[in-house]
């Protein structure tokens, strides 16, 4: 019997989320479950986190550059091209089939990243590494290639469809076997990647990069759609977030004769912000990197407000992505499974103890107010125009307000954080909404409440929707076929 093949576990970190913004995401936490050293980073690359040939961490976006690299890359994201690079370029490094297969893990554009990656490898499969004829690895020829499977992954051209004969010819001798291309006497072969699970992917739009004399553009996905190369997909969505800019992207297959829609995706809306999901406690203004007067400004509290996200939530989030990892390695390749007890066990007790932090809710309504000197930049505006400046255009297009949408009314997965969750608290214990203080005046979306009123129209009694129970996610989808 053939043995089970070894994970290689890539984690990316949400935009300006890291060592020098001080925080410690779900991302950050999963990948020192995983046994990352998050203290001691590369020798080549101060940004990333590798443990053996098992697993690699990448902070977020926008980080390691001066002040204004910090806040334009962090909008923008243009450095997202160089790290899809580098977590492809770990996966070449020490992929085999069928000895190792890929679990991924992602949070904002990371997740949007890890997705990308495994777009990627629909593409073009994981390709081997050019050898020298000495036997050695030829670095600069497959760090090229790997340059090259990122752009035509981003192609628009026909000839770099997944599916066309060139990208097959490509596959089948530059790369390792990947599903899809066998012949219809081979057996079947298992998807590269087991595993993806991110929190809220944003960058449905694409990820915007500004062109001069254009503005902003969006280029997207090549494909929003995830390719059979993976096989699970956990994504938890936000449903208080509100701004509009960063819109989720959905995990959705293409239809495949045979099997269900969207086999092997388990999406679950959960309450609070973006940052709540995530657990990313946030200041524009950072502790470390950066030059000597964003350090000193640091320091003080009032040159720029910190963003606090709701623990409770995080942890909500954080367990239902352990309870899935569990379902899915029982023998805890990627978590050891007694640490996965543990952090679950734990994460328990601090969603009920009497000093949870329960964060600041949503502050978008005074975002402007959390910009370095933004109390100044307010009252400057304020007695220069009145209330008028709010409604300018560039203001809009930055911070304009709309809340999401739950589309599905059927079938939708949404946390009912109204009603007991007894795998928290136990059959007596106070609902999720009391624990976290979701209150109309901390989180105004009413997208909940929008969709189970909705919901309960299909149903055929107006007002009478309600999502499935709390609790842990649905079990794996069924065999392949």
């Amino acid at each position: 019997m053939a043995s089970k093949p070894r994970p290689l576990v890539i984690l990316c970190d949400g935009t300006w989320s890291g060592r020098e913004a001080n925080t410690r995401t779900n991302i950050h936490l999963l990948a020192e479950m995983v046994g990352i050293d998050m203290e001691t980073p590369t020798d080549t690359d101060p940004d990333v986190h590798v443990l053996d040939d098992l697993a690699w961490y990448i902070h977020g976006v926008g980080l390691g550059s001066t002040f204004l690299d910090y806040v334009f890359n962090g909008i923008t994201a243009q450095d997202i091209a160089t790290q899809c690079i580098q977590a492809y370029r770990f996966i070449v490094d020490n992929y085999n089939y069928p000895d190792r297969q890929v679990w991924m893990f992602g949070f904002s554009r990371g997740a949007f990243l890890v997705r990308s990656v495994a777009g990627m490898i629909n593409n073009c499969g994981i390709i081997k590494r050019v050898m020298n004829d000495n036997g050695t690895v030829n670095e600069r020829d497959t760090k090229l290639l790997c340059d090259q499977v990122y752009r035509i992954y981003r192609s628009d051209d026909p000839v770099h469809d997944p599916h066309s004969t060139q990208s097959q010819t490509f596959r089948l001798n530059a790369s390792w076997p990947l599903i899809g291309d066998e012949k219809p006497s081979d057996p079947p072969l298992d998807p590269p990647v087991k595993f993806i699970g991110v929190f809220d992917t944003v960058g449905s739009l694409g990820i915007p990069d500004f062109v001069g004399g254009v503005g902003l553009d969006w280029p997207q996905f090549h494909d929003q759609n995830v390719s059979t190369a993976v096989e699970l997909v956990y994504h938890a969505l936000c449903l208080h977030e509100r701004l509009y800019i960063f819109p989720p992207c959905h995990a959705r297959r293409s239809p495949h004769p045979g099997r269900p829609d969207n086999f092997g995706i388990t999406e679950q809306w959960f309450p609070g912000m973006h940052y709540d999901l995530g657990r990313q406690r946030f200041r524009f203004l950072r502790t470390f990197g950066g030059g000597w007067l964003e350090r000193l400004l640091a320091r003080w509290d009032w040159a720029s407000w910190e963003i606090q996200p709701n623990e409770v939530l995080a942890d909500l989030g954080l367990k239902w992505m352990l309870e899935a990892v569990q379902a899915n390695d029982p023998a805890g390749g990627v978590i050891p499974a007694f640490r996965i007890n543990q952090e679950i066990t734990a994460a328990n007790q601090r969603m009920t103890q009497e000093n949870r932090q329960t964060g600041d809710g949503d502050v978008y309504f005074d975002i402007i107010g959390h910009l370095p000197f933004g109390r100044l930049i307010i009252s400057a505006l304020t007695a220069l125009c009145g209330t008028r400046w709010r409604r300018n255009q560039i203001y809009q297009l930055l911070f304009a307000l709309r809340p999401r949408v739950v589309a599905d009314l059927r079938n939708a997965l949404v946390y009912n954080f109204e009603e007991i969750d007894p795998s928290i608290t136990g059959a007596g214990g106070p609902a999720m909404g009391t624990l976290a203080g979701i209150v109309t005046a901390r989180y105004p979306s009413e997208t909940y409440e929008a969709w189970k009123l909705s919901r309960g129209f299909m149903q055929g009694a107006p007002g009478g929707g309600q999502g499935p129970p709390p609790g842990p996610p649905p079990g794996p989808p069924p065999p392949r076929k």
